[in-house]
């Protein structure tokens, strides 16, 4: 039985394996046939993909690149220049005329300005030391002279602040361009449809939104003249303050040792004992006149009250005085026991005197004698 089925398993064998030679032998063929498309179009994809190379290599990016191929630069034409400046002066008044000649030299114009004196407006009069004159006033300088005239005004005296700002305005003035040229043409057309209009309720329809047009493009125009007087004047907010005296380099003060910082809180802990001492004195000689003044008034009320008191006590004992001399004697002759509400203080009572033994009382006193004598 094992020598039959030994040769029918080795034939079954060879034929499966001559079947799969013929099967590979056709996909290869079959492939044969494709093979120039498949070759044509990788050839197509690396062409595609060395184009695609080339062009991000030279800087040109495709449509579905999300990567920006070059930066763009910011547009320089509508710009507004600004600065803040703070500057104390010894001399206000020589300052101030300094301020306007460089004004007028770089032909400039002050677009509002207020000035303070220093005087309180709650005192009718003061010296001159009293006041600290300051000027703020917003200078207009062509733009292309403002660094020439900040550079002026920073050595007319001690500049304490500065601070300096740019507005890039280009963007807002080139959409305000593309706004009105869309009013106007909508004004142009509205016009058109006004002139066929027969219809007098269409017609006031149409003035209406011509109108509401018209408006819209008054504002934008507005709105542009003033960007452009802002690019062509720049702003310059000066404060101008009056000092006694400003010192060009700071005082430096040396805290590296323990000496020197010991040293140093001893100066100013002693300079602020002086300078409270100082106004104390100062406090103490503005209040004098009004203490002084406090005092004789109230030496003046206490010495008042202590007369009348001295005089109401006086009449009150010449009062009781004066009663005690008008009250009725007692029948017995004993005189009445004053009353206690009508004596003055610090006066004793009167002594009043016993009284004399009735008829009675003397003889039982005279019998009991008698019995003990018994």
């Amino acid at each position: 039985m094992r020598k039959i089925l030994l040769p029918i398993a080795l034939a079954c064998t060879i034929l499966l394996t001559s079947c799969g030679s013929g099967m590979k032998a056709a996909d290869r063929a079959e492939s044969n046939s494709f093979a120039p498309q498949t070759d044509n179009a990788a050839e197509y994809k690396s062409d595609e993909a060395y184009a695609d190379s080339e062009a991000y290599e030279n800087g040109e990016s495709s449509s579905m690149s999300y990567k920006q191929s070059e930066v763009k630069a910011i547009n320089k034409q509508m710009l507004v220049y600004s600065c803040d400046m703070s500057i104390d002066v010894l001399e206000f008044d020589k300052a101030v005329d300094q301020i306007h000649e460089l004004i007028n030299n770089y032909n400039g114009f002050i677009e509002s300005e207020n000035y303070n004196d220093g005087g309180s407006t709650t005192k009718w009069q003061y010296s001159d030391n009293e006041k600290w004159k300051n000027l703020y006033a917003t200078i207009r300088i062509p733009s292309a002279d403002y660094e020439d005239f900040c550079k002026a005004v920073e050595d007319i005296g001690d500049m304490r602040r500065k601070n300096s700002s740019v507005q890039n305005l280009t963007t807002e003035y080139s959409d305000l361009k593309t706004t009105l040229s869309i009013y106007e043409a909508k004004e142009k057309r509205y016009l058109d449809i006004l002139a066929e209009i027969k219809n007098e309720q269409d017609a006031i329809g149409v003035e209406n939104e011509l109108t509401n047009i018209q408006v819209e493009i008054a504002k934008i125009k507005t709105r542009m003249n003033n960007i452009e007087n802002d690019v062509a004047y720049s702003f310059i907010n000066l404060t101008l303050n009056e000092v006694r005296e400003y010192s060009e380099k700071p005082i430096i003060e040396r805290t590296d040792t323990f000496g020197q910082r010991l040293k140093n809180t001893i100066s100013k802990t002693w300079s602020s004992f002086l300078y409270f001492l100082e106004n104390l004195l100062f406090i103490i000689i503005r209040v004098l006149p009004f203490l002084i003044v406090f005092s004789i008034i109230i030496f003046i009320i206490v010495k008042i009250i202590k007369f009348f008191s001295k005089r109401a006590a006086k009449r009150k004992k010449e009062n009781y005085q004066k009663r005690m001399q008008q009250a009725p004697q007692m029948m017995q002759g004993t005189p009445m026991p004053p009353n206690p509400q009508m004596v003055p203080p610090n006066v004793p009572p009167p002594a009043i005197a016993p009284a004399a033994p009735s008829q009675s009382n003397t003889e039982n006193i005279d019998n009991n004698n008698n019995k003990g004598n018994k």
